[in-house]
């Protein structure tokens, strides 16, 4: 099999699979503490009903970053498939190499620049029918 991504030299693989491999291993150690922490919460004794409260509002927010994490996980795993099947730093849309440089600031794109301002672009144009990215939800603008 050919290598797809030949603008991205052995060495260069290397460091970002390292990169990736290391945000993996970040994000799998985060969520074993997060677990721990949840079941020490859970484990705790009866509280006042202020305290109560704050431990909710305190979860709803480490939930909702929990859950932007699981879906960077998702991406992180995703690409180091690539770079396994050799199609790592090419881009999903038109087919062109992504630079060194945009895949070392963020090694889990998919796209390269042109084709990410391109698609910003429409994006910040269509005000109706907007979609959340991570969510795929509608996001209600009013005017």
């Amino acid at each position: 099999m050919a290598r797809l991504n030949k603008h991205l030299t052995k060495t260069q693989l290397a460091q970002l699979k390292d990169k990736l491999q290391s945000e993996a291993d970040r994000i799998r150690v985060n969520f074993m503490v997060k677990k721990a922490e949840y079941e020490v919460t859970a484990q705790s004794g009866a509280k006042d009903e202020v305290d109560a409260a704050n431990d909710n509002i305190l979860l709803s927010a480490d939930m909702r970053f929990s859950n932007r994490e699981a879906l960077y996980y998702k991406k992180v795993l995703k690409s180091l498939a690539k770079v396994d099947s050799e199609q790592y730093g090419m881009c999903d849309d038109c087919g062109s190499e992504i630079s060194f440089q945009r895949l070392m600031a963020r090694p889990t794109s998919e796209v390269c620049i042109i084709c990410k301002e391109e698609s910003e672009k429409e994006e910040n144009q269509n005000y109706f029918e907007r979609r959340s990215k991570s969510l795929g939800r509608e996001m209600n603008v009013t005017l």
